[in-house]
């Protein structure tokens, strides 16, 4: 829905993507639980078919697609940005646009090489076969801690209904390792996966068609989202670093600021607002972001740290048997990777009150260090759910107002405040 208020896709042809519709869906952790929820990442898409609606609406709205080409080098000039291709070609702009993901070579450029901060390993595959294949599964641990190469990790899943066919599923194992204590290869995450998924999704791999193997690597930095470097280059999506730490990539965290990126990137364009400083404005600190990791850290393992091989499980039980008590308002935002104060507070102060024996765990699980820093990051998040609920509606008017370097500067903060604390949430009906 976010795209088709954006206006680039109607609701007809939302119904055209949709290959799959499932309902209920589980989050379990080791046998201590199990909560069902509905409408959380219930929906398959057809690729193929979005990329061809938005080709079409992209061409005919005056754009276009060199396809078969690469990028060789980008030169940034006072008065525009000049792309070089790899065949000798130039294209001249005004504002070059980096989608390329975690790994743009821009990106790499920018950051100089620095490890990320954290990863998410993924493993998984696409097989015919399945006989129960209605519902999904958000997040669901089987097992505690195991070792996976030299490196002892904590295995989640996350399975749902494939469009391509009623017995058509898709499986996933993943996992969070924090770099600096090692973490294991891709090929011994899938060894672990053949061996497990059977037992997970009651099945046999001899009745099974495995029609497709995915596999991935997700890289987080604390610094993100990631500040323009340069006049005239702006990151988008997971190359600047907006998506949450604990999500898979950022599809959806694309769509929940597109609204707000294209009406930056046009008034930019519009004002000539295209020095690195202005651009940053586009991809500013956000507190939510920020506070989301620690969650990625209270599922990393981390070696010689004495916790309870169950302890993840068992916090993040606690954590989403809190919510599911507090109910809607605080379980299905964290569920689609928003952070908001209130909820936040409440979740935190229930988990304390019914489960204070865990505390220590948490302190040895996550480090002092990443305590504390989290908790600026958590009065910030107070601050900013301050700033966009009473300063905002008061400031407002006054902006619109100001001349229009101003009015641009001043109509990003306020962007910020807002999507900072995850107020551009909006529960659906």
């Amino acid at each position: 829905m976010e795209i088709v208020e954006v206006g680039i896709l109607s609701e007809g042809e939302v119904e055209q993507i949709i290959s799959s519709d499932f309902n209920p869906n589980r989050c379990g952790f080791e046998n201590k639980g199990e909560i069902w929820v509905e409408g959380i990442l219930n929906l398959g898409i057809s690729p193929a078919k979005l990329v061809e609606i938005m080709k079409e609406r992209f061409i005919s709205s005056g754009g276009a697609i060199f396809e078969g080409k690469s990028l060789s080098s980008i030169s940034v000039h006072d008065d525009l940005a000049v792309l070089k291709l790899s065949d000798g070609d130039c294209l001249p702009c005004r504002l070059v646009v980096d989608a390329m993901g975690n790994f743009s070579p821009i990106v790499r450029q920018i950051r100089s090489g620095r490890k990320p901060d954290g990863l998410c390993l993924v493993v998984g595959a696409c097989a015919r076969g399945f006989e129960r294949n209605t519902t999904s599964d958000v997040i669901f641990s089987s097992s505690s801690v195991k070792k996976a190469g030299n490196s002892g990790v904590q295995l989640f899943w996350e399975a749902f209904p494939a469009g391509s066919g009623p017995a058509d599923r898709t499986t996933y194992m993943f996992t969070y390792v924090d770099p600096q204590f090692g973490f294991p290869k891709l090929e011994e995450l899938l060894e672990i996966y053949w061996d497990l998924m059977p037992e997970y999704q009651d099945v046999t791999l001899e009745t099974l068609d495995i029609r497709r193997v995915i596999f991935g690597i997700f890289p987080t930095h604390r610094d993100s989202p990631l500040p323009a470097a340069f006049d005239r280059i702006l990151q988008v999506g997971d190359a600047s670093g907006i998506q949450s730490p604990v999500s898979f990539g950022g599809f959806g965290s694309l769509t929940r600021h597109l609204g707000r990126l294209s009406n930056g990137i046009y008034e930019a364009v519009s004002g000539d607002f295209l020095d690195a400083y202005s651009l940053r404005l586009l991809n500013p600190y956000m507190p939510n972001l920020s506070a989301s990791w620690l969650f990625q850290r209270a599922m990393s393992t981390r070696p010689q740290t004495n916790v309870s091989p169950t302890f993840i499980n068992e916090l993040l039980y606690a954590n989403f048997q809190s919510m599911q008590k507090l109910g809607d308002s605080v379980l299905r935002p964290f569920l689609q990777d928003v952070i908001q104060f209130g909820p936040l507070v409440k979740t935190l102060g229930l988990v304390m009150l019914s489960r204070p024996q865990i505390l220590p765990s948490i302190f040895k699980q996550v480090g002092l260090g990443v305590i504390l820093n989290w908790s600026g990051h958590f009065v910030m998040l107070g601050y900013y759910t301050f700033l966009s609920n009473f300063i905002d509606p008061v400031v407002r008017p006054w902006v619109e107002s100001l001349p229009p370097r101003n009015k641009y500067q001043w109509k990003r903060y306020l962007e910020a405040w807002k999507y900072g604390a995850g107020l551009d949430y909006r529960q659906e009906e």
